[in-house]
């Protein structure tokens, strides 16, 4: 049986394939275990980075919810705190109001309590210088001493009673 160049080629081929994987098997299976190992190893460590990252994300959703609520309380109780003081502001200006109301009520009558005070006064007065003058010019002395007499015991019961 004759074989060719490229037969004794293919044989001697097999051959070194049959030869190195009866020598080199084990450093063969225990490299490809090794690999196996260290490709399982980082699946693992995917995994765990995977859900360390997936735990984290939850963690900050939770925390941007946490201040997305945090700041959507703050901005109700702002609003709520504004709405109290604008509130207590028209009460305050109300109350301010009715203060200002009231001290121009007490001025004016005050003013007119005066005023009927000097037009009483004046009116008085016009009275008994008109009365004098009258006395002084239409009365003779008799009636003037009688007109005085009377005058004087007007006065004593007005003191007395």
């Amino acid at each position: 049986m004759y074989l060719d160049e490229t037969a004794w080629v293919a044989i001697a081929f097999l051959l070194f394939f049959v030869l190195v994987w009866k020598k080199g098997k084990k450093a063969i299976i225990s490299l490809l275990d090794e690999r196996s190992l260290f490709i399982e190893k980082e699946l693992n460590e995917a995994k765990s980075l995977k859900e360390e990252a997936l735990e984290e994300l939850r963690l900050a959703l939770q925390n941007q919810k946490n201040v997305t609520d945090e700041a959507e309380n703050l901005i109700k109780n702002a609003k709520e705190t504004a709405k109290k003081i604008q509130e207590e502001a028209n009460l305050k200006s109300l109350e301010m109001i009715k203060r200002k109301e009231e001290q121009a009520r007490q001025k004016i009558l005050s003013l007119e309590t005066e005023a009927i005070k000097n037009i009483r006064e004046i009116t008085s007065n016009i009275v008994v210088e008109s009365s004098k003058t009258y006395i002084k010019n239409k009365l003779d002395n008799k009636e003037k001493n009688n007109l005085i007499s009377k005058s004087l015991n007007e006065i004593k019961s007005s003191i007395i009673k």
